[in-house]
This record gives structure tokens, C-alpha cells and sequence, in this order.
């Protein structure tokens, strides 16, 4: 006989999981989990802006940057009707109307910005980003200078640049962003002092 011991076993060896893998898997969870929660509220606040928008009747009464401290914005009841091209050249009217006071009051466009403009005209939404529809205004502003664009709803986009001296220039454009209206070039647009 061999004196040579020999253990035989049919328990199969259980394996660990690695704690760093189990770990990864943990924080790839968490992540993935917190991109998920971020988009759905993105989501939803665009909707929630959109149906802001959208609501008739709803719109705030015009007042000057000055006034914005001083007087408290009601909403008053108007006529609304759908979206048309002429809604785009009129959203840019008033932004611009909007900025040209702005300049008149601080000397300087950077009041005009999205945050400042919206506090006074309600019924447009502005932004630093793209422009997708008529009530929404992209802007852009610098010391000296001052632009908007605004997306039609035949898919144009159209764009104004309002300079210090107060001359204006206006075009269309591919990309429909105001830091773009910035320094495009016009199209056929015009120039007026």
C-alpha cells in the first residue's frame, strides 16, 4: 500500500467575487442611475417650459429694465394665435427693443442676456442656446455688441446684430444661435442705422 493520502470531494470550490469588480459594478450602477434622473429632469423642465409658452393668456405686460424692480409682473389675458414667420421677425423686435434699452440704461449689452430679457418679456423664453421655435430667443450679447436669432416655423432661421452706434443688421442663418448672429455675415439682410 501507498502511504500517500488521497481526499476526493464532489462540493465544487466556490469563487469569490472580486471586491473591485463588485465595487466598479456599484458605482456604474449609481452613475448610470443619477444620468438617468438628470435627463429626466432636463425633460421635463423643457416641457414644463414649452407648455409655459404654450399657455394662452398668459403673458406678461411690456416694461422697461428699469421697471423690472419696481413694478411686479401680473399676467394679463391676451389673443393668442398660432405661430407664423411674421412671430419670429416680431420676437426679434422685441428682444432687440429690449436690448437697445438695456444699452441706454447701463451704457453696456451685457444686461441683455437671457436671464435679464426674460425678467421683462414673459412671453418669449431666451436662451444662450439654440433657437427651435418662434417664442424661443437665443441671445447673445458683448460689451458693445448684441444679437438674436430665432428659428421660424418654416425652419428658417433668422438673426439680427445690433451694434453700440445703434445700427442693425439682419440675416438668415444655418445655425440658429445668438453667439452665431454674433459675427454672421448677411444674406440679403439688411443694414439700417
Amino acid at each position: 500500500m501507498d502511504d500517500s493520502f488521497a481526499f476526493r470531494t464532489t462540493v465544487p470550490i466556490r469563487r469569490r467575487p472580486d471586491p473591485l469588480v463588485v465595487k466598479a459594478a456599484i458605482a456604474l450602477g449609481v452613475v448610470a442611475l443619477l444620468v438617468g434622473l438628470f435627463a429626466a429632469w432636463v425633460a421635463a423642465s423643457e416641457r414644463r417650459s414649452f407648455a409655459r409658452a404654450d399657455r394662452p393668456g398668459l403673458v406678461a405686460p411690456e416694461v422697461t429694465l428699469s421697471e423690472v424692480e419696481t413694478t411686479p409682473a401680473e399676467p394679463t389675458p391676451v389673443e393668442t394665435t398660432t405661430p407664423t414667420d411674421g412671430d419670429a421677425s416680431r420676437a426679434l423686435q422685441v428682444a432687440a427693443a429690449a436690448a437697445r434699452s438695456a444699452f441706454a440704461q447701463d451704457g453696456t449689452f451685457l444686461g441683455a442676456g437671457p436671464a435679464q430679457l426674460s425678467r421683462v418679456r414673459r412671453e418669449y423664453i431666451f436662451v444662450d442656446g439654440p433657437s427651435t421655435m418662434p417664442r424661443i430667443v437665443s441671445v447673445a450679447a458683448e460689451g458693445d455688441l448684441w444679437a438674436a436669432a430665432v428659428m421660424a416655423t418654416d425652419g428658417t432661421c433668422v438673426w439680427m446684430r445690433v451694434a453700440a452706434d445703434g445700427s442693425t443688421v439682419t440675416g438668415t442663418a444655418s445655425e440658429c444661435i445668438g453667439r452665431t448672429a454674433l459675427r454672421a455675415v448677411p444674406n440679403g439682410g439688411r443694414s439700417s442705422s
